[in-house]
């Protein structure tokens, strides 16, 4: 199953007003488009929120994810992730 890892680095004070933000508005979005979700963590001491996303549908991961983020609710979301996230490191993970 194709899944990525997202790991973000949250701006100072930030943390549970976005993880409340992400919950609440984003990841509805996310499963909708046939996504699942894994975590998420949080590494204290780099002020990190760590997830997992995972797909396991028939068209490749890229292609959903495209479609993800031009959907329209997402610009009709009270919050711009973005606004609180200083950095997004997402790599893509392979099974053994």
């Amino acid at each position: 199953m194709p899944a990525q890892l997202r790991i973000y680095d949250i701006k100072p004070g930030m943390m549970e007003e976005f993880a409340a933000k992400v919950d609440e508005e984003l990841i509805p979005i996310r499963l909708d488009h046939g996504f699942h979700r894994s975590g998420p963590w949080i590494v204290e001491a780099n002020y990190q929120y760590v997830w997992i996303v995972h797909y396991d549908g028939e068209e490749p991961f890229e292609d959903v994810d495209r479609r993800y983020y031009a959907d329209p609710r997402r610009g009709e979301m009270s919050f711009n992730p973005m606004d609180y996230i200083d950095r997004v490191d997402a790599r893509m993970l392979t099974d053994l």
